[in-house]
């Protein structure tokens, strides 16, 4: 999170057709973890879900709140919605 000053957030100014967000449309947000062997051995053991995910990321996943902070660099959502998106 280191990088979160080092790039500019942006914000909508709203019209009626975006009912006044700022955005028009919707874009997601998503995460794909991919079942490598490291992965599929912790499932085998019954590792818990966090263990899982933290195996998955440091073998190269992006979490939810990974990808909505790519789409914030690319002045595609806002700061409050990966927020509320992704809280937990």
């Amino acid at each position: 999170m280191e990088e979160a000053g080092s790039f500019v957030c942006h914000k909508g100014k709203g019209c009626q057709t975006c009912n006044n967000t700022g955005y028009k449309g919707r874009v997601a947000l998503y995460e794909v973890m991919f079942v490598d062997e490291d992965v599929k051995e912790l499932i085998l053991e019954g590792a818990s879900a966090a263990d899982i995910k933290k195996k998955a990321v440091v073998n190269g996943m992006k979490t939810l709140r990974m990808s909505g902070l790519t789409k914030l660099r690319e002045g595609v959502t806002t700061i409050e919605e990966i927020l509320r998106t992704t809280f937990g």
